[in-house]
């Protein structure tokens, strides 16, 4: 880098500096008589700046006055920005820049106002093949065509602000009556949706008609919910599936049935201009949902030529009043386990960190949910929905060059929200549209998606040891360093809890931190109906509270502290509630709690617990199977000795095989012996 004498009235960028975790302010800027005039046309206001600069630097400039590089929705539009062009002074020939970019390593045009992408008007032969550069667009003036190139170019450019003083509220929809949908239809959002993805492929005007036979239309996507359901149902398609969008002659791209266009989804590049070689914006343009070459851009839109390919397409119909209503996608409770496409998941509505989602979706045979391909990505869009709150994925980086799952997984598909990941370092969570943001791992959520597997991954973050294994009503489930045995369906008094599980080795139940306390909560919650809560080790040590091994409470989460610490005595007994979590004191005596052991993991790879139940049973068939094998040995003993002294007797012997008596073996053992003797003589 060099530096260079200037002089002061020369235009060029500018480097700013404020210390690090300064919040940056909007500089005051005031138009001057020099500056450009906003110039209207139907609801928005255009200012041309000459002063060239990179499109990044241009979008912040335009940011300054409430404002957005431009956004272009209509052939009208853009006449009006090309003519306004000519008459400027010294502007033949010039390229402008406009709002539309896509990102590294993404290649999906969007507007950086976020509004719908729903008109194009490319130069022959662009947008430039896809690649991993990110790309910029801008307007030739003298062509009145868009063309894309490297954003760090210096270019004039165009800031847009739209007039809209206010908006008439929408007329609330009146309810709708229970329906259903015909065999072989899927039921979302009050409509019934098909996919006709039969070998039998049609060009887009037949694929209209067939809809049509079936009572129905192609298929209008008006949000990314019907988006992501759409995308569930196409799992088994082996085309592309033609929709119900087109253009028209002028590039403006509209649905087939009157309706807003007010939500998109362009694959990587999209849209193209498919009007022919000659560009003569003849109509052709329509519209494909890609089924998933590649994978990853599955469910996403493409422009195609509406009589020159062949494709499958999607239906859609009005639901019918006379059949019953099919049950949701997503049950209208999340308590339970999820069965999502191939997948299980369970969502955790508790208020954690990322490592402590992480360890509580392991307790539940699990771990955080990752997120392979669109269709999994679909899944989790409409359960989130109904979450109605962000929730911890398996998202993780912290000193790498990427995010991974778990910090082991390699990312092959992605859902960033816009602008993210802004950090390379942090924890990664889906928002309430679907959509991954990034996080620092110690802030702490209200929810966390696990995905539900027999195979137990191990991670950085996995504890050493083991946990006892199952005995009788003892289920131990590990939960970071410690492994807790829930027995909430045998309910008894605080000193009988304590002694019960001091009798398996462990001690009653202490809770040391928010992580912990969502942990017990998260397992004993669905026991409501049965035990009003579990007792906790809590003793009271003069006038304070210590847990059952005289460590101190640091941590506490009572439903009225003072409540608490207003009924102390050494005859206090303290219980955690099932169905919220917050802790109260009671009755010693109470006898509608259940009981939860504590214990650390241990390194032994086999442990056997049992409780105060079982002790007896296991000491009686201990001493039984001792017994037994004493009997054994003493018979095998006799039976060989006798057995040994027997063929004393006949050693060296020839014998008979066949059955006689005592008498009469020995008397042949007799002879044989006098023939031998003979046989010696001789």
């Amino acid at each position: 880098m060099t530096w260079l004498a200037m002089h002061c009235d020369s235009e060029l960028n500018w480097i700013c500096k404020i210390p690090r975790g300064s919040v940056e302010k909007k500089p005051e800027i005031s138009e001057g008589p020099n500056s450009p005039q906003w110039i209207g046309f139907q609801e928005a206001e255009y200012k041309f700046y000459d002063h060239r600069t990179t499109w990044d630097q241009a979008q912040r400039i335009c940011s300054w006055f409430d404002s957005s590089l431009a956004s272009v929705h209509s052939a009208e539009e853009e006449a009006f920005l090309a003519n306004t062009l000519r008459k400027m002074e010294k502007t033949q020939g010039d390229k402008w820049w406009l709002g539309l970019q896509t990102y590294e390593n993404d290649g999906r045009f969007r507007w950086s106002d976020h509004s719908v992408l729903n008109y194009v008007a490319w130069a022959l032969g662009r947008p430039h093949p896809l690649s991993r550069d990110r790309k910029c667009v801008y307007l030739s003036a003298d062509q009145a065509d868009w063309s894309d190139q490297k954003c760090y170019s210096d270019l004039p450019y165009i800031c847009k602000r739209v007039n809209v003083t206010g908006t008439i509220p929408p007329t609330p929809a009146s309810p709708h009556p229970p329906s259903g949908c015909p065999e072989g239809w899927s039921s979302y959002q009050h409509k019934c949706f098909r996919v006709f993805a039969q070998p039998n492929r049609v060009t887009w005007s037949a694929a209209k008609l067939k809809c049509e036979t079936q009572r129905g239309v192609l298929a209008v996507v008006s949000n990314h919910l019907e988006q992501a359901f759409i995308t569930t149902l196409i799992y088994n398609a082996i085309f592309d599936l033609w929709v119900g969008l087109t253009s028209d002659s002028k590039g403006h791209f509209q649905w087939a049935r009157p309706g807003l266009l007010s939500y998109t989804n362009w694959a990587p590049g999209e849209p193209l201009d498919n009007s022919g070689p000659h560009h003569n914006r003849t109509p052709g343009n329509c519209v494909v949902m890609i089924h998933g070459n590649p994978l990853q851009n599955a469910g996403m839109w493409a422009s195609r030529a509406c009589e020159m390919e062949n494709n499958g397409y999607i239906c859609q119909r009005q639901q019918d009043s006379d059949i019953a209503p099919a049950p949701p996608l997503i049950p209208a409770t999340l308590s339970k386990p999820v069965e999502l496409g191939q997948m299980t998941y369970r969502v955790v509505e508790k208020r954690l960190d990322w490592t402590g989602a992480l360890h509580l979706c392991e307790s539940l045979n699990g771990t955080l949910a990752s997120v392979k391909n669109p269709h999994e990505q679909a899944y989790l869009t409409l359960l989130i929905n109904s979450l109605h709150r962000p929730a911890w994925i398996a998202l993780y980086n912290y000193g790498g060059r990427s995010f991974t799952w778990l910090g082991e997984q390699k990312i092959f598909y992605s859902n960033w929200k816009d602008g993210q990941p802004n950090q390379m370092a942090g924890c990664g969570h889906m928002t309430t549209s679907g959509q991954w943001a990034m996080t620092p791992c110690d802030a702490k959520l209200d929810a966390a998606i696990c995905e539900i597997s027999d195979d137990r991954l191990v991670h950085q973050w996995t504890y050493s040891g083991q946990c006892p294994h199952t005995l009788g009503d003892w289920a131990w489930v590990p939960f970071r360093n410690h492994c807790y045995a829930f027995n909430l369906h045998s309910l008894k008094l605080q000193q009988e809890a304590r002694v019960s599980c001091q009798k398996v080795g462990a001690e009653l139940l202490s809770i040391l931190d928010e992580t912990e306390n969502g942990f017990i909560w998260e397992h004993i919650q669905s026991y409501a109906e049965q035990a009003y809560g579990a007792w906790l080790g809590i003793s009271v040590k003069g006038r304070g509270l210590v847990w059952s091994e005289d460590e101190e409470m640091s941590y506490s989460n009572w439903e009225t502290h003072e409540a608490a610490l207003s009924v102390l005595s050494p005859n206090s007994c303290f219980w955690i509630q099932s169905n919220s979590g917050l802790w109260k004191p009671g009755s010693c005596r109470n006898r509608t709690h259940g009981v939860i052991c504590k214990k650390p993991r241990v390194a032994e790879t086999e442990a056997v617990t049992a409780n105060d139940d079982h002790l007896p049973t296991l000491i009686v068939v201990l001493m039984t199977s001792l017994v037994l094998v004493a009997l054994i040995g003493v018979v095998i003993y006799l039976y060989r000795r006798r057995t040994v002294g027997s063929r004393g007797s006949y050693e060296g012997a020839r014998y008979s095989r066949t059955n006689s008596s005592l008498t009469e073996q020995t008397e042949k053992n007799i002879l044989v012996s006098d023939m031998e003797l003979n046989e010696q003589a001789e």
